[in-house]
Protein backbone atom coordinates (compact mmCIF):
# COMPACT_ATOMS: atom_id res chain seq x y z
CA UNK A 1 0.00 0.00 0.00
CA UNK A 2 1.38 3.50 -0.98
CA UNK A 3 2.10 5.77 2.01
CA UNK A 4 2.30 9.09 2.32
CA UNK A 5 5.23 11.65 2.71
CA UNK A 6 6.50 11.60 6.06
CA UNK A 7 6.54 14.75 7.57
CA UNK A 8 9.26 17.29 10.52
CA UNK A 9 11.32 15.19 11.84
CA UNK A 10 10.13 12.14 10.88
CA UNK A 11 11.07 13.33 7.34
CA UNK A 12 14.23 14.36 8.44
CA UNK A 13 15.30 11.21 9.67
CA UNK A 14 13.83 9.37 6.33
CA UNK A 15 16.60 11.52 4.27
CA UNK A 16 19.18 10.84 6.45
CA UNK A 17 18.76 7.17 5.79
CA UNK A 18 18.72 7.76 2.59
CA UNK A 19 21.94 9.46 2.63
CA UNK A 20 23.86 6.79 4.26
CA UNK A 21 22.45 4.03 2.13
CA UNK A 22 23.68 2.71 -1.24
CA UNK A 23 21.51 1.90 -4.59
CA UNK A 24 20.51 -1.59 -3.08
CA UNK A 25 19.10 0.06 0.55
CA UNK A 26 17.77 2.35 -1.06
CA UNK A 27 15.51 0.31 -3.18
CA UNK A 28 14.77 -1.47 -0.08
CA UNK A 29 13.94 1.96 1.78
CA UNK A 30 11.39 2.44 -1.14
CA UNK A 31 9.92 -0.62 -1.20
CA UNK A 32 9.23 -0.15 2.70
CA UNK A 33 7.66 2.82 2.10
CA UNK A 34 5.09 1.53 -0.69
CA UNK A 35 6.88 3.87 -3.32
CA UNK A 36 8.91 3.74 -6.52
CA UNK A 37 12.12 4.65 -6.93
CA UNK A 38 11.26 7.80 -8.85
CA UNK A 39 9.22 8.62 -5.77
CA UNK A 40 11.98 8.34 -3.37
CA UNK A 41 14.33 10.55 -5.00
CA UNK A 42 11.69 12.98 -5.66
CA UNK A 43 10.97 13.33 -2.23
CA UNK A 44 14.56 13.25 -1.40
CA UNK A 45 15.21 16.43 -3.57
CA UNK A 46 12.12 18.05 -2.04
CA UNK A 47 14.23 18.53 1.42
CA UNK A 48 15.40 22.30 1.50
CA UNK A 49 18.81 21.88 2.30
CA UNK A 50 20.08 24.80 4.91
CA UNK A 51 24.06 26.19 4.31
CA UNK A 52 26.12 24.15 6.60
CA UNK A 53 28.35 27.54 7.20
CA UNK A 54 26.91 30.99 6.64
CA UNK A 55 30.31 31.96 6.55
CA UNK A 56 31.16 31.16 3.62
CA UNK A 57 27.54 32.73 2.08
CA UNK A 58 29.36 36.11 3.39
CA UNK A 59 32.23 35.42 2.21
CA UNK A 60 31.13 34.50 -1.77
CA UNK A 61 28.90 37.85 -1.33
CA UNK A 62 31.60 40.55 0.62
CA UNK A 63 33.52 41.13 -3.01
CA UNK A 64 30.37 42.41 -4.31
CA UNK A 65 29.14 44.42 -1.99
CA UNK A 66 30.39 48.04 -3.34
CA UNK A 67 28.31 47.04 -5.84
CA UNK A 68 24.33 47.77 -5.53
CA UNK A 69 21.94 45.99 -7.65
CA UNK A 70 19.58 48.67 -8.53
CA UNK A 71 18.02 50.93 -10.77
CA UNK A 72 19.41 54.46 -11.50
CA UNK A 73 18.56 57.10 -13.84
CA UNK A 74 21.57 58.36 -15.55
CA UNK A 75 21.88 61.76 -17.68
CA UNK A 76 24.85 63.79 -18.35
CA UNK A 77 25.22 67.72 -19.93
CA UNK A 78 27.77 68.34 -21.73
CA UNK A 79 29.32 71.65 -24.31
CA UNK A 80 28.86 69.73 -27.51
CA UNK A 81 27.73 66.21 -29.00
CA UNK A 82 30.72 64.46 -29.61
CA UNK A 83 33.55 64.08 -27.25
CA UNK A 84 36.90 64.97 -29.10
CA UNK A 85 34.95 68.51 -29.76
CA UNK A 86 33.22 68.78 -25.83
CA UNK A 87 33.38 68.62 -22.36
CA UNK A 88 31.38 67.17 -19.25
CA UNK A 89 29.81 70.05 -17.72
CA UNK A 90 27.63 67.96 -15.38
CA UNK A 91 25.89 64.30 -14.48
CA UNK A 92 23.29 63.03 -12.15
CA UNK A 93 22.93 59.27 -10.92
CA UNK A 94 20.13 58.58 -9.22
CA UNK A 95 19.08 55.80 -7.64
CA UNK A 96 14.99 55.12 -7.93
CA UNK A 97 13.59 56.23 -4.95
CA UNK A 98 16.11 58.58 -3.50
CA UNK A 99 17.98 61.37 -3.37
CA UNK A 100 19.80 62.09 -7.59
CA UNK A 101 23.99 62.50 -6.96
CA UNK A 102 25.13 65.56 -8.76
CA UNK A 103 28.44 65.80 -10.56
CA UNK A 104 29.34 69.76 -11.52
CA UNK A 105 32.66 70.41 -13.71
CA UNK A 106 33.52 73.57 -11.65
CA UNK A 107 34.14 71.94 -8.38
CA UNK A 108 37.51 70.12 -9.45
CA UNK A 109 40.31 71.92 -9.57
CA UNK A 110 40.77 71.40 -13.48
CA UNK A 111 37.62 73.81 -13.87
CA UNK A 112 39.89 77.23 -13.15
CA UNK A 113 43.38 75.61 -14.42
CA UNK A 114 42.16 74.15 -17.79
CA UNK A 115 38.05 73.88 -18.71
CA UNK A 116 39.16 71.52 -21.54
CA UNK A 117 40.56 69.02 -19.19
CA UNK A 118 36.94 66.99 -17.53
CA UNK A 119 39.23 63.44 -16.10
CA UNK A 120 37.80 64.42 -12.84
CA UNK A 121 34.40 64.77 -13.13
CA UNK A 122 34.87 61.70 -15.60
CA UNK A 123 36.53 59.55 -13.09
CA UNK A 124 34.24 60.27 -10.40
CA UNK A 125 31.21 59.85 -12.40
CA UNK A 126 32.77 56.59 -14.12
CA UNK A 127 33.77 55.28 -10.13
CA UNK A 128 29.90 55.30 -9.18
CA UNK A 129 27.81 54.37 -12.12
CA UNK A 130 30.33 50.99 -12.32
CA UNK A 131 28.44 50.22 -8.85
CA UNK A 132 25.02 49.91 -10.31
CA UNK A 133 23.57 47.08 -12.64
CA UNK A 134 21.03 48.71 -14.59
CA UNK A 135 21.20 51.88 -16.15
CA UNK A 136 17.82 53.92 -17.51
CA UNK A 137 19.22 56.42 -19.89
CA UNK A 138 17.10 58.59 -22.67
CA UNK A 139 18.85 57.92 -26.18
CA UNK A 140 21.44 56.84 -23.29
CA UNK A 141 23.21 54.09 -25.78
CA UNK A 142 23.40 56.90 -28.50
CA UNK A 143 25.07 59.26 -26.48
CA UNK A 144 25.22 59.19 -22.64
CA UNK A 145 26.74 55.86 -22.74
CA UNK A 146 29.36 55.91 -25.79
CA UNK A 147 30.34 59.66 -24.86
CA UNK A 148 31.47 58.90 -20.94
CA UNK A 149 33.26 55.41 -23.25
CA UNK A 150 35.19 57.99 -25.33
CA UNK A 151 35.92 60.07 -22.24
CA UNK A 152 37.11 57.31 -20.12
CA UNK A 153 39.67 56.03 -23.26
CA UNK A 154 40.67 59.46 -23.18
CA UNK A 155 41.72 59.52 -19.73
CA UNK A 156 43.09 55.82 -19.42
CA UNK A 157 40.45 55.00 -16.84
CA UNK A 158 39.20 50.93 -16.52
CA UNK A 159 36.39 49.68 -18.61
CA UNK A 160 33.02 49.91 -16.86
CA UNK A 161 31.87 46.51 -15.35
CA UNK A 162 28.91 44.16 -17.29
CA UNK A 163 25.99 46.27 -16.88
CA UNK A 164 22.10 46.24 -18.47
CA UNK A 165 20.44 49.27 -19.80
CA UNK A 166 17.02 50.49 -20.51
CA UNK A 167 16.86 53.34 -22.44
CA UNK A 168 13.08 54.66 -22.31
CA UNK A 169 13.62 56.45 -26.11
CA UNK A 170 13.79 52.79 -27.68
CA UNK A 171 10.56 51.67 -25.69
CA UNK A 172 8.63 55.09 -26.84
CA UNK A 173 10.06 54.34 -30.44
CA UNK A 174 8.52 50.61 -30.52
CA UNK A 175 5.23 51.42 -28.46
CA UNK A 176 4.09 55.11 -28.52
CA UNK A 177 2.95 56.75 -31.78
CA UNK A 178 3.41 60.47 -30.96
CA UNK A 179 4.87 63.21 -32.49
CA UNK A 180 7.88 63.35 -30.88
CA UNK A 181 10.14 61.03 -28.98
CA UNK A 182 11.94 63.66 -26.63
CA UNK A 183 12.53 63.67 -23.16
CA UNK A 184 10.27 66.51 -22.93
CA UNK A 185 7.58 66.06 -25.13
CA UNK A 186 7.14 62.20 -23.28
CA UNK A 187 6.87 64.23 -20.33
CA UNK A 188 4.45 66.97 -21.03
CA UNK A 189 2.29 64.47 -22.92
CA UNK A 190 2.35 61.71 -20.18
CA UNK A 191 2.23 64.47 -17.47
CA UNK A 192 5.26 62.78 -15.44
CA UNK A 193 7.15 66.35 -14.85
CA UNK A 194 8.25 69.94 -16.34
CA UNK A 195 11.14 69.18 -18.57
CA UNK A 196 12.11 72.80 -19.34
CA UNK A 197 14.96 74.08 -22.04
CA UNK A 198 18.15 75.85 -21.65
CA UNK A 199 19.04 78.56 -23.74
CA UNK A 200 22.48 78.04 -25.53
CA UNK A 201 23.73 81.00 -24.46
CA UNK A 202 23.50 79.93 -21.05
CA UNK A 203 25.60 76.86 -22.33
CA UNK A 204 28.29 78.87 -23.99
CA UNK A 205 28.32 81.06 -20.76
CA UNK A 206 29.59 77.82 -18.33
CA UNK A 207 31.67 76.24 -21.11
CA UNK A 208 33.49 79.21 -22.09
CA UNK A 209 33.34 81.45 -19.26
CA UNK A 210 33.13 79.42 -16.73
CA UNK A 211 29.84 81.42 -15.17
CA UNK A 212 28.87 79.23 -12.16
CA UNK A 213 25.47 80.66 -12.52
CA UNK A 214 25.42 79.64 -15.60
CA UNK A 215 26.36 76.17 -14.81
CA UNK A 216 23.67 76.50 -11.46
CA UNK A 217 20.98 76.36 -14.45
CA UNK A 218 22.55 73.36 -16.66
CA UNK A 219 22.56 71.24 -13.47
CA UNK A 220 18.99 72.32 -11.99
CA UNK A 221 18.45 71.24 -15.73
CA UNK A 222 20.50 67.83 -15.54
CA UNK A 223 18.44 66.76 -12.16
CA UNK A 224 14.70 67.47 -13.30
CA UNK A 225 16.12 65.39 -16.66
CA UNK A 226 16.89 62.40 -14.43
CA UNK A 227 13.69 62.50 -11.96
CA UNK A 228 11.53 63.08 -15.42
CA UNK A 229 13.39 59.85 -16.91
CA UNK A 230 12.80 57.90 -13.65
CA UNK A 231 9.31 58.73 -14.07
CA UNK A 232 8.81 57.77 -17.68
CA UNK A 233 10.81 54.46 -17.08
CA UNK A 234 8.27 53.51 -14.72
CA UNK A 235 5.56 53.88 -16.91
CA UNK A 236 7.61 52.22 -19.78
CA UNK A 237 8.63 49.30 -17.52
CA UNK A 238 5.25 47.04 -18.49
CA UNK A 239 6.46 47.27 -22.15
CA UNK A 240 10.17 46.30 -21.63
CA UNK A 241 10.92 42.82 -23.56
CA UNK A 242 14.19 42.54 -23.02
CA UNK A 243 17.26 44.43 -21.49
CA UNK A 244 20.41 44.47 -23.15
CA UNK A 245 24.07 44.71 -21.91
CA UNK A 246 25.26 48.17 -22.53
Amino acid sequence: MKKLKPEGIEFEKWCDRWDASDHEHKIIMCADSGITYGTGMNWRSSKQEKPENNDCLRELLEPCEEFHLDFVSFDIETSNLDADFSVMLSAVIKPYGQAPLVYRADKYPEWNACRSNDKGIVTDVANELAKHAIVITHYGQKFDIPFLRAKMRKHRLPFLPPMFGIDTWRIAKNNFKVSSRRLANLSSYFGIGTKDSVDGSIWMAAAYNGDTEALNHIVEHNIVDCQVLENLACLSFPFLKSMPRL
